[in-house]
């Protein structure tokens, strides 16, 4: 019942210190103990209202995740909703408890600005003078990245910064008025407001090789050679088919190869394909085990965060219909065979 974690451990402990290992196929652990021991996250997307709800929430997060995300609450519509007006109650619930659990949290996000499916109120997207939409942007990093200064160890900063289907940067308000040096700019005034958190841009699509990693690759290249504070590159995990492992552990060595480091973001695999649940969820389960080998074999991979890890709840349900459990531990918070 504990095969992923064994995996993790074989792989990472390669790199550890001796004195650090634990061999979890000796005696069985959780998620977060065999991540400790390998010293890199295994995380998950969270909301405070499921740990103030739900008995069973709270407590299984922080047994089996050492990394937490706000899954809603850290995004410009949820903190900064009108202007002038910002609201951190329910952000500050979740880092009070990843601090009481000794947990890293990651902050998502800064800038999230498409045309169909985002986070950014109209009171941005409505502007239409350049110095005003920098002068609020500055406002907005500042005020929020600066209030978790030395509490939210790493940011994305600007989400889906590429064309979802595309290899173009999204033109969204931010690129139409300050151009594609927005991107920078937002970089340089989160790395004032926080010098010590870890900075990076998080894009979807980008797993196997093609033309849109090829695309985010150079981004990042030409933001490092700008002299951008880019300290990493999220890859994210939202996947209705599971990625080529090979190639997603290329993708990975190429953007290590620049001097960033990669994380695994935003990981969920539906329950897919032929056969009975059985089949599905021991399919499911490889598909797991392909991810999450890619990251742990290379050192530059920092590690993994899930987009939820319950199937009692999952943004899928909404965005699909429910039946596609696509998530660790399934609606009694019992381990699936991907949670192995």
């Amino acid at each position: 019942m504990r095969t992923l974690i064994a995996i993790v451990v074989a792989l990472f402990c390669l790199a550890a210190d001796a004195g650090a290992q634990v061999d979890c196929r000796a005696a069985p652990c959780t998620l977060r103990e065999a991540a400790d021991a390998a010293g890199v996250y295994v995380g998950s997307a969270a909301s405070d209202s499921l740990i103030a709800s739900d008995p069973d929430y709270g407590p299984a997060l922080a047994r089996e995740m050492n990394s937490v995300t706000h899954e809603v609450h850290l995004k410009w519509d949820a903190t900064h909703p009108a202007p002038g007006v910002y609201t951190f109650d329910a952000a500050d619930a979740l880092v009070n408890f990843a601090e009481t659990h000794g947990m890293r949290v990651r902050g998502h996000t800064l800038i999230w600005e498409q045309f169909l499916l985002d986070a950014t109120p109209a009171y941005v997207t409505d502007i239409t003078d350049a110095d005003e939409l920098r002068a609020l942007m500055t406002e907005h990093i500042q005020t929020v990245v600066g209030r978790y200064r030395g509490r939210v160890e790493t940011w994305d900063v600007v989400n889906e910064p590429l064309e979802t289907g595309g290899t173009g940067l999204y033109q969204n308000v931010f690129y139409e008025l300050l151009g594609p040096g927005y991107i920078a700019e937002a970089l340089r005034i989160a790395h004032e407001a926080d010098p010590d958190a870890h900075l990076i841009i998080n894009d979807v699509l980008v797993s196997n090789d093609g033309p849109k990693f090829a695309a985010l690759l150079q981004l990042a290249a030409d933001l490092l050679a700008a002299g951008a504070p880019l300290h990493g590159v999220g890859i994210q995990g939202h996947f209705f088919l599971a990625p080529i492992p090979e190639q997603l552990q290329a993708n990975i060595e190429k953007l290590v190869a620049l001097g960033l480091s990669v994380e695994i973001t935003e990981l969920d695999i539906l329950l897919r394909g032929p056969g009975d649940r059985a089949e599905r969820l021991a399919r499911q389960r490889a598909d797991y085990r392909g991810v999450v080998g890619a990251c742990m074999a290379v050192a530059g991979c920092r590690g993994v965060t899930t987009w939820g890890f319950t199937d009692r709840y999952t943004w899928i349900d909404s965005f699909l219909g429910p039946d596609f459990d696509p998530l660790l531990l399934d609606e009694s918070y019992v381990a699936k065979p991907a949670y192995d």
